[in-house]
């Protein structure tokens, strides 16, 4: 029995026995609990909760009926506006930490913070689908997603009919509720799909990047803004806080020259593009790039150009002068040679849009001796998980 002291980054309670660190899953700061050691290493240990003894006033009643058995959302015993200030003092912690910087943080909420994503995979075992449970390959079977956007919780139950072993399924739905189906199997067999189509609006299925069924991509509508979306190009999964990243771009930048590191399929860029004097977007992959250039001549865009490879560098081969720098990396962030790129060119702003504070946090660290850093936001991206999108402008000295 022991005091849970805080919460870790990956959102586990800390506890201290005997001075070693051990973390504990679904145990908030300030309950005392029971738990049993399930791994251990020299470091730390992890424990398995086995019963409250004195709860956190902040804890509730999850509304998801597969937590915390299912793998997916790691905070659904707190309230929505705790994950909030939860998420706050993580990035603050991380930034402080491995950065040494200390920035007011503005928080941007998920308006909608149930029933949101655009995107999910399901695991599919022994005929079962749904996640596997936290590190395992169990099956936790589920029917609704709370997350998932209504559209592709229905289509959820009729996944069955299609008689897969195993393998995996992901459902992607745009904004008018329109259905493709990404199918991973080594299973062999025909697929009937008349009874899916006629149920819900199946713009297409892929089986193991094979296009087997009508289209391989579908339109998405941002803010007024329509955008082409392959089956295997990027897309935020949060329509909702892609307005307000769209928002904060446009009120971000003015008539320069603008460059999309990581541009997928142009979004950024294209919002850029209506202010800026001329914006190049770098992708690496060639779907998203094809996209891309569909959604300069959907949405009129003649000032922006977009460039196929790896961002670190081509950004060096661009040769106008470049104003301003969008950022929006993998999880692994900037590689040495993208930051030493940057620190050649030294463009006056800097707008660093991550989903990973420590990938941020380091090369925030590697920015910060000739920027200085004038605002950072975290926008909650992924509801209910320990995940968190920030964004920071950075000014150059």
């Amino acid at each position: 029995m022991d005091k849970v002291l805080n919460l870790d980054h990956q959102a586990r309670g800390i506890i201290k026995p005997d001075g070693k660190i051990t973390f504990v899953k679904n145990a908030l700061p300030g309950e005392i609990i029971e738990y049993k050691i399930i791994k251990e290493t020299k470091k730390y240990n992890l424990g398995q909760l086995t019963n409250i003894i004195q709860k956190s006033p902040h804890r509730v009643a999850s509304m998801c009926p597969y937590f915390p058995k299912c793998g997916g959302c790691s905070l659904h015993h707190m309230a929505y506006l705790d994950t909030l200030d939860y998420k706050k003092e993580k990035v603050q912690d991380i930034l402080l930490r491995y950065a040494n910087i200390k920035p007011k943080i503005n928080v941007i909420a998920n308006p909608i913070y149930l029933n949101y994503r655009n995107k999910i995979t399901l695991q599919i075992k022994d005929k079962k689908i749904g996640y596997f449970a936290e590190n395992t390959h169990d099956i936790i079977e589920i029917t609704n997603c709370l997350v998932a956007k209504d559209s592709i919780n229905a289509i959820i139950p009729d996944l069955k009919k299609l008689k897969i072993n195993s393998g995996s399924i992901t459902i992607r739905s745009n904004y008018n509720d329109e259905i493709m189906l990404i199918i991973n199997t080594s299973q062999k067999f025909e697929l009937d799909f008349k009874e899916l189509s006629s149920k819900h609006k199946l713009v297409g299925v892929i089986l193991n990047n094979k296009l087997i069924y009508n289209e391989d991509k579908f339109i998405e509508n941002i803010n007024g803004k329509l955008f082409q979306v392959s089956y295997n190009s990027f897309f935020q999964v949060n329509n909702y806080i892609n307005e307000k990243l769209f928002e904060f771009i446009a009120s971000n930048v003015t008539n320069k020259v603008i460059v999309d590191m990581f541009c997928g399929v142009g979004t950024l860029g294209i919002i850029a593009s209506f202010k800026a004097k001329k914006v190049y977007g770098i992708e690496n992959n060639y779907h998203a790039i094809l996209n891309a250039l569909v959604n300069k001549k959907m949405n009129k865009r003649s000032n922006i150009e977009f460039l196929l490879g790896d961002a670190n560098d081509l950004i060096s081969k661009i040769k106008d002068n470049i104003d301003t720098i969008i950022i929006d990396p993998p999880r692994a962030g900037l590689s040495q040679k993208g930051i030493n790129a940057i620190l050649n060119i030294k463009p006056q702003e800097i707008i660093y849009i991550s989903c990973d504070a420590m990938s941020l946090a380091r090369d925030l660290k590697r920015l910060k001796n000739i920027y200085n850093i004038t605002q950072v936001h975290i926008a909650d991206m992924f509801s209910f998980s320990y995940h968190v999108e920030s964004i920071c402008v950075l000014k150059k000295q």
